[in-house]
């Protein structure tokens, strides 16, 4: 960019920035809502099923830190619309599919363009605007990140219902084939920096199998092999190995480590990492599981669960607004306790509803919910950055990121393991009040870790 581009200029490319990352962001929830019809047209079980959304999680969470590489070494824009036209194969190829691998292979690819939109738009956004009005930019793409992402199981749900499924992904078509034009058209030049780390292969490969051998032992437990046989033991005795070489490496290569162990001497940094895994479990495992639920034991058609979800959605909206201004007065801890509190209090009553259950009741719950999920994830991402030094805030950004979608790919893996498991024994209605209780106990759990979390007045 030659010149500094005016205020309208700069929210404009903001809003063009938003509008490429809708297709990417409606998938995080969409999809989820389409599950239950998928396991029926391709006749495949609650654990199979579950890699539509573990994969695309999983790819997400892996390509966040090549993103941040990538911003300091390529041409924004250029790297902006790459990764759009990858996410729009993925998106053709997913709904071509007519078998769960090919479906699954179309969801890594668009889970790996969506690990590099998403972070993109801020880091773009930054570059363009400087410190120019930036909060103001920061509420015109974060409405947009949290709408969409609250709107995509009831637009989905309408899809279905007027098509098939094939529909949640055909929509992304002509999304992305705009989006494009737009930004090909209207967005400026981001030239690179040059500067950073370069990328480092043996960590990304450590790390990519690390969470990958790890999600499959999980779910080959569910398929009936017992903890302590080979097929159950092997990836994960790989993950415990390929964890240790991690650790190894980065201790010998601290300058080459995607992931600096560095970062792992602030206490609030290993209090955020293990919320940020834990409420990963608890809050998006949830998502796969709640439009499950819905249409399985409550008979609610595809259309009707996504709606339902906006409940949950909406306590997301209204615990936003707040909690940022709590988390400056208070401390990250005692916000993050009470919002434990609030997300136990919209999870245990599903671990006793039945199909029979007011529908008031149950939107409510989900409302409660909602609220307890902003505060399980806003304070937590702020606070992983309290203490640390200027050098390491990047990877910080990076792990966390990648933390928080690692930790939803493994709670969709477990809690999916968990419902199989039960379902020959006890019945569906009790397979899913059981993975619920999981549920509540993961975000029990995320109190020890909360206790060591910045707290009292916030630092000026």
């Amino acid at each position: 960019m030659t010149q500094k581009p005016s205020t309208k200029n700069i929210i404009q490319i903001a809003l063009f920035l938003v509008v490429g990352a809708i297709a990417p962001l409606l998938d995080t929830t969409m999809t989820n809502v389409a599950l239950a019809t998928i396991m029926q047209s391709l006749h495949v079980s609650v654990n199979a099923v579950q890699w539509v959304t573990t994969s695309y999680v999983l790819a997400m969470g892996i390509t966040v830190p090549i993103a941040g590489w990538a911003t300091n070494w390529f041409d924004g824009k250029r790297l902006y619309l790459s990764a759009l036209v990858v996410f729009l194969l993925g998106s053709i190829l997913s709904s071509w599919a007519t078998t769960l691998p090919l479906l699954v292979i179309g969801r890594i690819i668009q889970g790996a363009a969506a690990g590099v939109v998403v972070p993109l738009i801020t880091t773009l956004i930054v570059q363009v605007a400087g410190s120019q009005g930036l909060g103001k930019l920061m509420a015109i793409v974060g409405m947009p990140a949290v709408l969409i992402p609250i709107l995509g199981p009831t637009v989905g749900g309408y899809l279905i219902e007027a098509g098939n499924w094939h529909w949640i992904f055909l929509i992304n078509i002509p999304i992305v084939l705009l989006s494009l034009a737009l930004l090909w058209w209207k967005m400026p030049n981001f030239p690179a920096s040059k500067r950073g780390k370069h990328l480092d292969l043996p960590s990304l490969s450590l790390l990519a199998g690390l969470f990958t051998a790890a999600i499959i032992g999980i779910t080959r437990f569910s398929t009936g092999a017992t903890f302590t046989s080979a097929k159950v033991l092997t990836p994960l005795l790989l993950a415990l190995a390929l964890l240790i070489g991690y650790i190894l490496y980065a201790w010998y290569r601290p300058n080459q480590a995607l992931i600096s162990l560095a970062l792992f001497k602030s206490p609030t940094f290993d209090a955020s990492a293990i919320i940020l895994m834990l409420s990963g479990i608890a809050v998006n495992g949830a998502m796969f599981l709640l439009p499950l639920y819905l249409q399985n034991t409550r008979g609610l058609s595809v259309v009707w669960s996504g709606t339902y979800l906006i409940a949950q959605g909406l306590g997301l909206l209204v615990s936003r607004s707040q909690i940022g201004k709590l988390t400056d007065n208070i401390g990250a801890r005692w916000v993050v306790l009470a919002a434990i509190l609030v997300a136990i209090a919209g999870t245990l009553p599903f671990v006793f509803f039945t199909a029979q259950t007011p529908t008031w009741l149950l939107l409510a719950v989900l409302f409660i919910r909602g609220i307890g999920q902003g505060g399980l994830t806003i304070p937590v991402m702020a606070d992983s950055y309290t203490g640390l030094p200027k050098n390491l805030i990047a990877e910080a950004t990076t792990a966390s990121r990648m933390l928080q979608n690692i930790g939803g790919a493994m709670g969709t893996a477990v809690l999916a393991t968990i419902i199989q498991h039960e379902l020959p024994s006890v019945g569906l209605n009790a397979a899913y009040q059981t993975a619920f209780m999981w549920s509540v106990g993961f975000i029990a759990v995320t109190a020890l870790p909360a206790w060591f979390l910045s707290h009292g007045v916030a630092k000026r």
